[in-house]
């Protein structure tokens, strides 16, 4: 494509979505004036918002019938009209995008190997680790849907200000938590739900990352070093980390800015599923069912009236922004006629026992309150705390104070803020910029505008498996392997690629150099790796999962001699994503790759 006009961005949230671009032009170099435009007239809305919600309205043969607040308005008005023709409510299932239980050794959120079983790369086979991995295969189809949806309304919010399609660079934020092959899947989502397919027209951002860079032209200013004059997160030398509480995830990176004010990445991208939402589960599953006696009775619930479940989780939604650290007032929540029509005398006298008396609400005491919310927020500090590590170790001579930058929705929570300030307070300045909800999707725009991050820390050890000289007394008998022209090797050797924690420059490629070990091959299958462990012998040890496979044609080159059909891979990190590319070394030309991603890591 020509250099694009348009920067855009979709925010992809558990809870909420929305679209947002800027103009490519010299009035918009300058990130600080930059003017970032964005939708914020959806249908049903309760006020102007620049996301929609997160949320589907299906009939009984998966046509959208309606999306975002409008859905929710149609399922709790006629619910049950609906139901009764097949239609159903779909919400908060962005998190169900390829996960499963974790069953392997990396710390993502789905960690393990599945896949085909190849032939190894040395001509032997051996069995892979297999973990069956149930994936929920209607999110992806959800996911398009409500995709399809923003990127619809935002391409004609742009073509109406005289664009046209391929003037836009496209940007689709995604959770630092997510592994790889969830980052593959939604670039296929994206595809499907119309946006381009050419190589550079679509960006993957981290979300925190995303916010990062709205938080450094979102005005905070932090106090410099040794007490000095406050400053802005450009200046150089700023040393901050990105706590993302959305609703699926809390996301955490951490950068300091070299001389020029670009983002190096001083701690590891991490994150687990304890954004709000999951207090809403836990309400839910825990809380409700306890007070309605039994799963039984919830599950009779869900089923014969979800619209009025919604409404009362909707409740404790609203009743839950302003609770309080130090929270000593009870929370009641109206119980919907529906739910109460089907509670029988049972446990309706059950629940006034528990609960003083009250039978018309469901009740929560400050003690259950605390309880709830100590689903997620252990868990949030605790990850914290290792990011503070990480950022300790890569200190260096720097005087410059830490800062932790609370973003997205559930950041505007008072007992998330006061327990972060009240962990941390005395040892990094914490701040909230303005509008922290809207923070991933317009900083999304200023990463698609120009990205800000010079280099980023690897999460793993990757690599891929070769065949290495066989050294007598170190290698295991099991693993040699002799080749036809006589060569004495070993099988399943790591080639290193990049180690765990090492900074790479994002336009960085890492490039070696492979010949066939048989003339008969007339591909080869290059199986990327991942580990914790920076030394890692063979793809065979412990902790080593198996993420890809990259497959290579050596048609072109047949006709040469085994040495002359040496190909060149090559990797890069430096990005959101694992970019793979494979050169025949005759000739000099890209050859056509096949990049499979497993679906459980």
């Amino acid at each position: 494509m020509s250099s694009p006009r348009i920067a855009a961005a979709i925010d992809v949230g558990t809870h909420a979505i929305g679209g947002g671009w800027a103009v490519i032009s010299g009035d918009g170099n300058d990130p600080s004036t930059r003017s970032v435009h964005f939708w914020d007239q959806w249908e049903s809305q309760p006020a102007p918002t620049a996301k929609n919600l997160s949320a589907l309205l299906l009939d009984a043969n998966k046509e959208l019938i309606a999306w975002g607040y409008e859905a929710r308005r149609l399922w709790l008005t006629q619910g049950t009209e609906l139901r009764a023709k097949g239609a159903r409510y779909h919400q908060g299932f962005k998190m169900d995008l390829g996960t499963g239980p974790r069953t392997g050794s990396l710390d993502a959120p789905s960690a393990g190997a599945d896949g085909p079983s190849d032939e190894e790369f040395g001509g032997e086979e051996r069995p892979l680790r297999r973990t069956s991995i149930p994936t929920d295969r209607l999110t992806p189809e959800l996911m398009t849907i409500l995709l399809r949806q923003v990127v619809e309304t935002t391409l004609k919010q742009i073509t109406a200000s005289g664009y046209d399609a391929d003037d836009i660079r496209w940007t689709v934020t995604c959770p630092a938590c997510w592994a790889d092959h969830q980052k593959s899947a939604l670039r296929d989502i994206a595809k499907d739900a119309g946006l381009p397919s050419e190589d550079g027209r679509v960006l993957l951002s981290l979300e925190p990352e995303a916010a990062a860079h709205y938080a450094r032209v979102s005005g905070v200013r932090v106090v410099g070093e040794d007490g000095e004059s406050p400053h802005d997160l450009m200046a150089p030398g700023a040393r901050f980390m990105v706590v993302d509480c959305g609703g699926g995830t809390v996301d955490i990176t951490a950068y300091e800015n070299d001389a020029d004010g670009k983002m190096l990445e001083i701690g590891r991208s991490i994150g687990d599923r304890f954004g709000s939402d999951f207090l809403n589960r836990a309400f839910e599953s825990e809380h409700l069912a306890e007070c309605l006696g039994d799963e039984a009775t919830l599950a009779e619930i869900r089923e014969s009236c979800p619209d009025a479940l919604l409404n009362l989780v909707d409740q404790w939604e609203r009743a839950k922004v302003s609770v309080t650290l130090d929270q000593e007032e009870n929370i009641n929540l109206l119980i919907p006629s529906a739910i109460d029509r089907r509670m029988g005398a049972a446990v309706r006298k059950r629940l006034a026992r528990r609960q003083n008396k009250v039978s018309d609400a469901i009740v929560l005491n400050p003690v259950q309150i605390h309880a709830l919310f100590d689903t997620v927020i252990p868990g949030t500090l605790d990850l914290i705390e290792s990011q503070l590590k990480e950022m300790d170790a890569t200190r260096g001579e720097s005087k410059a104070p830490d800062v932790i930058l609370m973003v997205g929705g559930f950041s505007n929570s008072p007992y998330l803020q006061q327990a972060v300030k009240e962990r941390f307070g005395g040892r990094t300045q914490v701040m909230v910029p303005p509008n922290p909800d809207i923070a991933v999707l317009y900083g999304a725009v200023h990463f698609c505008y120009d990205p800000q991050t010079r280099a980023r820390r690897s999460r793993f050890t990757y690599g891929t498996n070769v065949n290495k000289w066989f050294e007598e007394g170190v290698d295991p008998e099991a693993k040699r392997y002799i080749t036809s022209e006589g060569d004495v090797t070993c099988n399943d050797r790591f080639s290193i690629f990049t180690k765990a924690g090492q900074s790479i420059s994002t336009d960085e490629e890492v490039m070696h150099e492979y010949v066939p070990l048989e003339a008969s091959y007339r591909e080869l299958d290059f199986k990327i790796f991942a580990t914790c462990d920076e030394n890692p012998r063979y793809v065979t040890d412990s902790g080593c999962d198996e993420l890809a496979v990259v497959t290579v044609d050596l048609g072109p080159v047949m006709r040469f001699s085994l040495k002359e059909r040496a190909v060149r891979l090559f990797m890069k990190f430096g990005e959101t994503e694992i970019k793979v590319r494979a050169e025949l070394v005759q000739g000099g030309q890209d050859v056509a790759t096949r990049v499979r991603f497993h679906s459980n890591y």
